[in-house]
């Protein structure tokens, strides 16, 4: 009875997509696919590394991780809903395409996540926007495309709401206990939490190998990595085009040399290649990059 009203209710929200796209024209499909990338994990994993070797360490460690842990969260849910998207049911209001399923929106998921965090970079007066529009925006873009339902969207404004409600209260206890925690506890910590990853989704090692990957780089810094962030401008530059240059480079290398490993070991050990490839990338973002920053004069240690 409930799969009958859920499968009626998309048919309904199905319905309604087409009379907006029919309404508004397909003139929007360009500029909504762009509004869409702002919220996409691309983009948004491309912005933690201007917080994380610009800004602020701390903040930059925090907000990536925050980022994978809500990404990770988002797929789950997908996985557990399984439910599909308005295409599936109205292919003609496929806009874009997408291929995971559609409960809830990570869009819009991440949208509330990341405007959440990154307001606290933000002049007063741009926050609400961030806070409320920017979220609101990215949700209406993922209806026109034909991608989301609204119960999607509404979805992934709720998950992403609890996800970071949930972050805040636990984080002066987390907070406390990684700052009693040694080395070795944070290590095992951040293994403990990718190897759950894995447990829950098996196929899905990209997450968890870049949470690891970050998380055991953004460790190991904290120890030993401490360099100026109160540079010039032109030096921030400098290093964010470097870091991103030697990363596209890392991950390219290491995606050229997954299939003729995977070929060798019998075509059959993708998933595991993936999260090793992910994992040094994640590693080389939160470790390699500022290893290299120090090394080539772009930044400078620091007591702390």
């Amino acid at each position: 009875m409930i799969m009958t009203f859920v499968e009626s209710m998309h048919v309904a929200e199905a319905q309604i997509i087409l009379q907006i796209q029919t309404f508004l024209g397909l003139g929007l499909r360009i500029p909504m696919t762009i509004v869409s990338l702002f919220a996409s994990e691309a983009f948004v994993i491309a912005i933690i590394p201007v917080v994380y070797w610009c800004v602020n360490r701390k903040k930059g460690a925090e907000l990536g991780l925050l980022v994978l842990a809500s990404t990770f969260i988002n797929l789950w849910l997908k996985q557990i809903f399984g439910w599909p998207r308005p295409f599936d049911i109205i292919p003609s209001v496929g806009l874009a395409s997408e291929s995971s399923y559609g409960m809830p929106s990570g869009h819009s998921q991440l949208s509330v996540v990341f405007s959440a965090y990154i307001i606290q970079f933000l002049p007063k007066k741009w926050r609400p926007f961030m806070l409320i529009g920017f979220p609101l925006l990215i949700g209406f873009s993922r209806i026109y495309l034909g991608v989301h339902f609204l119960t999607d969207v509404l979805g992934g404004y709720l998950a992403g709401t609890i996800f970071f409600l949930l972050y805040k209260l636990g984080e002066p206890a987390i907070e406390k206990m990684l700052q009693k925690a040694d080395l070795r506890v944070r290590v095992i910590l951040a293994a403990a939490i990718s190897f759950l990853m894995n447990l829950i989704l098996p196929k899905e090692t990209m997450i968890s190998g870049a949470f690891l990957g970050a998380a055991l780089g953004f460790t190991f810094a904290a120890h030993g990595l401490s360099f100026e962030e109160n540079d010039k401008l032109k030096i921030k530059v400098s290093r964010y085009l470097v870091g991103l240059a030697t990363t596209g480079i890392v991950y390219i290398v290491l995606k050229m040399a997954s299939t003729p490993i995977n070929s060798l070991l019998g075509n059959n050990q993708e998933n595991l290649l993936r999260f090793v490839r992910y994992t040094l990338v994640g590693g080389w973002v939160s470790f390699g990059v500022p290893f290299l920053f120090l090394k080539v004069g772009l930044a400078h240690r620091t007591s702390e």
